[in-house]
Order: C-alpha cells, then structure tokens, then sequence
C-alpha cells in the first residue's frame, strides 16, 4: 500500500474517532447508519454505574409492575378456601384480573401452584414451590417481595394463624426488618406478624410450605434480547 493509501485510512480514522467522542445526536436515519455510539457510557451517564446499584435500595413502589403495591386483600368465601383466595390475590395483582377463590376452585380444584402458574404466564411470571417456612427462607422472601415486587404465598398453622388447627394460606405483602405484613383471607385485611412467628408456626396439614414468583429475563424486552438488537432504536430524536 502506499503512503498516500495509509495516510488516507489515518485520516479517516482520526475523522471517526473526532465523531465518537463529539456524540452528537441522532436526528436522521442516516445517522443511526454511521454515527458509532457507546451505549454503556449512555446507560451510566444517565442512571449511573449499573454495578454500582444495590438492589436492596430499589422499593416496590419504583416499580411500574410491583404487584406487591397493587395487590388488593380478599376475604375467602368459605372455611376451606384461603388457598384459592391467595392465588387469586396474587394472580389479579399481577395480571389486573378481578378472580375469587370460587374462579379457582372451578377451574383448578386445590392445584394452587398449577392455577398460579397457569393464569400468570401471560405476563412473563412462573411461580416456584420454595420448601418449608424456615429461619434461611427470608432472604429470598425479602428479594422476591421487597426488591422485585412479587407477592408471595405461605401455609401454616397455629393459634396465631389457624386456631381451628386446620392450617391456614396468606399472602405475604412486605416485610420490614423483623416484621411480616400479609394479607389474611380470613378476613380479606392487611395484618403483620413477625418472622420467628411463621418459621416456628405448627405444620400445616401439607407443610409450612412457601410459594414464590418470578419475572422471567428479568422484565427484559423482547427486542433487547434479539441477536440483532440495535440500541439506537431505543433513543429518541435527541437521544435517551
């Protein structure tokens, strides 16, 4: 190659690099096409260093999709169907369905993990069976609810709980320290209570079990996630 050919490509070069650093704003197609972009150094620019974000400081209420802000107590309709009218708390408050223990029962009996995964795949949710009501269950419980924004469901028994002894199905709503708030079917209200209370809770007849949610791809956009996704598409005319 000659000088002239590589004094040529340096120019160019310098002239790419004088374009990047400028970052100037996009207001054509054309420029989409030729104008390079760093869009970590855009994302950190406008909301900070990602790494730098403690979940644990994000609340619910952030949270456009925060069922746990949105979720509305119900009271269930009979002595055997706080269960149901737990899946339908979190269903609606996920989806903006208005369902009753009775929708439940009709369609899904006492699969309440089957009518929770069922109803709330349409919005990206599955629902997971976390084991037995224990001292090691609250951090996830306090990831799930507090920082995610997903309501959860457990089952136990007890005076505090059932005094019929026959066990009983909440909805844990938010948990502040020590203390547990949850919506009661029994009476379709908000009550709280505290963590040594559920985790030492006599056993309900199927287990002190828990049932927890999950945002599939984290909420990501299904354009995001394309092989070819194309960032610029996200800005707008004068950028983010």
């Amino acid at each position: 190659m000659s000088l002239n050919g590589i004094q040529a490509i340096e120019a160019r070069i310098s002239q790419i690099e004088s374009r990047i650093n400028s970052q100037p704003q996009i207001n054509a197609p054309s420029q989409i096409a030729s104008t390079p972009l760093n869009f970590q150094d855009i994302i950190k620019e406008k909301i900070g260093n990602p790494e730098n974000i403690n979940p644990s400081q994000i609340s619910p209420l952030q949270n456009k999709s925060a069922a746990t802000a949105n979720l509305k107590p119900l009271a269930q309709n009979n002595n055997i169907s706080c269960g149901q009218t737990s899946v339908a708390m979190c269903i609606n408050s996920l989806t903006g369905k208005s369902l009753i223990d009775a929708d439940i029962n009709n369609k899904y009996g006492f699969g309440l993990l089957d009518a929770l995964n069922a109803e709330s795949k349409d919005v990206g949710v599955n629902w997971k069976d976390g084991g037995t009501i224990n001292s090691n269950c609250w951090r996830l419980l306090e990831q799930k609810v507090n920082n995610e924004g997903l309501p959860a469901i457990v089952a136990l028994n007890g005076p505090e709980f059932s005094p019929s002894g026959r066990g009983h199905i909440v909805t844990i709503t938010k948990i502040e320290g020590n203390t547990v708030h949850y919506a009661d079917p029994a009476n379709g209200t908000i009550k709280t209570t505290t963590k040594e209370a559920m985790n030492n809770a006599p056993s309900h007849p199927d287990g002190n079990f828990i049932f927890y949610a999950n945002r599939q791809q984290n909420d990501v956009p299904p354009m995001m996630m394309a092989n070819n996704f194309n960032p610029y598409m996200m800005l707008g005319k004068n950028g983010m």
